[in-house]
């Protein structure tokens, strides 16, 4: 692993007397905390996408820097589809290794498990919805802009895992399914 950018700036900065550094100033540093805000495109896959459309999506995304290869990480997503016949809405918690640093790009994996609540508009306009577990596997490239902000993508595959529940009428109606999550996401470090 390399970190050629920021190696350099902790070196010119301990040159300079009498000014204090934070080696954690740096997005994804270990000790950050990195907060962004993604939108893009949510694939529904296998009986969803038979029954409903793709559509934009928004995430809100944390995550805090345990050391230079690990950090923990949690999203917050939503989506409608369908003109609001299908809705998603997942928490996810994960845990992020960084592949390699070059120079200002960080690639990376995540993997993790989470909540999810899809909700569906019956034919009778009667609601069904359900909280479910699943898990997640994904990964992306961030860009450090500087050592406030990044910028980066991120592929997500999530898998609900299938329920059935009653609707209406008494019949059970299997609920759940997976989707792929496809992010642009810009974020800030503290």
């Amino acid at each position: 692993m390399t970190r050629s950018s920021r190696d350099t700036n902790n070196r010119n900065e301990s040159t300079t007397p009498n000014k204090h550094y934070n080696q954690s100033t740096s997005p994804l540093s270990p000790g950050t905390h990195n907060l962004s805000i993604g939108v893009g495109q949510i694939f529904l896959m296998g009986q969803l996408s038979n029954q409903y459309e793709n559509s934009l999506g928004t995430q809100l995304h944390y995550t805090y820097g345990v050391s230079d290869l690990f950090s923990f990480e949690s999203d917050f997503g939503y989506s409608s589809h369908s003109n609001g016949n299908f809705s998603l809405v997942n928490l996810d918690a994960a845990l992020r290794t960084n592949l390699v640093y070059f120079d200002q790009l960080v690639p990376f994996a995540s993997l993790g498990l989470g909540f999810y609540n899809p909700s569906e508009t019956l034919a009778d306009n009667s609601k069904l919805s359900a909280l479910l577990f699943g898990l997640q596997l994904g990964g992306g490239v961030d860009l450090l802009l500087n050592r406030s902000f990044f910028f980066g993508t991120r592929l997500n595959y999530h898998n609900m895992f299938d329920s059935s529940k009653a609707s209406s009428n008494g019949t059970a109606r299997p609920i759940g399914g997976s989707f792929v999550s496809f992010m642009i996401h810009a974020g800030v470090t503290f």
